[in-house]
């Protein structure tokens, strides 16, 4: 049987045994302590021990967010309320282990949203299928929006950085995960940050970070980017000027920000960031920025002259895409294969373009997860026996990876890594899996 009751760093923890009784899962772990009170908006503390064992078999709080999430993706992902608090800094593990020598290989999910959305228990994920094919699976939940991104020269001076909470809070969870998976028998030299759309951005972001040097062994970049930014990036001293601006259009001085309802200071930066943004959809594109701490220069920039935490990577996209891209989908993943081929780094190269059954709205962007986390049937869709097929292909080439940084199983269609001389990827479809040639013309390097 799984492990069902761990000693952390903290204390001991106790899950529940989930769907499949050979595995268990650790629900809500504090991995730092509440981003409340004075540390709204600080980089993410210690969490306080405790005494005796602490109950895990339930969800922790997502960040504050809007209730409704992005059309519908509400009915796709989202069907229940959310559990909505600032105190919100938890992670979830997935073990099969029955032992802490197991050392298994470790995935640890970012979850997508624009950086204003999302958590790390929404339908789509679970650790069932993963944990079947010896592997665990962490995922988190992290600041959202302003209480994740917001700068103010005058927090810059608390804190020593402002503008990167969230990021911090992703480092403090990795770091989590190396110092705590082990007891959870996982293999902390072998830990591969995997993450979709705001999350993929995310991980390119972990890639580059001087603070997770060490921390990562592999990655995989959905529907995230490649070079190229797909949100501004700007500098903390921007961030902060930003700042500024929602103050005074929000009409609230630093201090009132920190110490009022936090329910209040969501809604009235959510407004003052519409206002400045002329009613745009994606507000002020709030996102990591520059503090010369966490990040250091734009993601692009670092790929560019190979400073990342990682060896082999895996990267792809969906057909559903091309409104993130110009209308090409490809393209920031084509670029990213093309330049790590040139450096003589393994990179791995997907496209996602099967039809979903139930409507007529193709592989939207973010349609794979339902697939490669093997969850299906927890969504409403009609799915076919060709879907679940193809789930468990998906399945067998993430866990592959996470294993040896090579999505190759045996039985399964080949999938080579993408090189200058044979820019191969794998390309699922209505008709399988199967290596193709990404043609002269649909990409061009960057």
């Amino acid at each position: 049987m799984a492990l069902l009751e761990v000693r952390t760093r903290s204390g001991v923890v106790r899950g529940v045994r989930a769907n499949n009784p050979g595995y268990s899962v650790f629900k809500g772990i504090p991995y730092a302590a509440p981003p409340v009170g004075a540390l709204r908006f600080a980089p993410p503390q210690e969490p306080e021990p405790w005494e005796g064992v602490r109950d895990c078999s339930r969800w922790g709080h997502s960040s504050i967010q809007e209730p409704g999430s992005f059309g519908f993706y509400q009915k796709e992902f989202y069907p229940a309320p959310k559990d909505m608090d600032e105190d919100c800094l938890y992670l979830n593990v997935w073990t099969g282990a029955e032992s802490a020598e197991a050392a298994q290989p470790v995935f640890f999910w970012l979850h997508g949203g624009g950086f204003t959305g999302g958590y790390g228990n929404e339908m789509e994920f679970d650790g069932e299928a993963m944990c079947k094919r010896g592997c665990i699976l962490v995922t988190i939940n992290y600041r959202l929006g302003h209480f994740g991104f917001f700068a103010h020269p005058e927090l810059t001076a608390r804190f020593g950085t402002s503008g990167n909470a969230a990021v911090y809070d992703m480092i403090a969870a990795l770091r989590w995960v190396h110092e705590n998976i082990a007891a959870f028998g996982g293999d902390p030299e072998n830990v591969t940050i995997f993450g979709q759309s705001a999350g993929g951005m995310a991980v390119r972001s972990l890639l580059t970070s001087p603070a997770c040097s060490g921390l990562i062994s592999r990655a995989i970049i959905q529907s995230g980017g490649g070079l190229g930014e797909m949100f501004p990036v700007r500098t903390m001293a921007e961030q902060e000027q930003l700042g500024v601006k929602l103050l005074q259009e929000a009409g609230l001085s630093l201090e009132e920000l920190c110490v009022l309802p936090a329910q209040q200071v969501y809604e009235q930066l959510e407004a003052a960031g519409r206002k400045l943004s002329g009613g745009n959809p994606m507000g002020l594109g709030m996102g990591p920025c520059l503090d010369g701490q966490a990040l250091v220069e734009s993601p692009s920039d670092a790929i560019r002259r190979g400073a990342l935490n990682t060896g082999s990577l895996m990267c792809g996209c969906v057909g559903g895409d091309a409104m993130l891209s110009g209308g090409n989908p490809w393209k920031p993943s084509a670029d990213l294969a093309a330049h790590q081929a040139a450096a003589g780094t393994p990179i791995y190269v997907y496209d996602f373009d099967h039809n979903p059954p139930g409507d007529e709205l193709g592989p939207f962007h973010s349609v794979e997860l339902w697939y490669m986390f093997g969850t299906l049937h927890r969504a409403w869709r009609p799915w076919t026996g060709f879907d679940y097929a193809l789930s468990d292909a998906m399945v067998d080439y993430w866990c592959a990876f996470a294993r040896m940084g090579d999505p190759n199983v045996p039985g399964r269609e080949s999938w080579p890594a993408y090189t200058s001389e044979a820019p191969l990827f794998m390309h699922f479809t209505d008709s399988g899996c199967k290596a193709e040639k990404l043609e002269a013309g649909e990409s061009g390097t960057d």
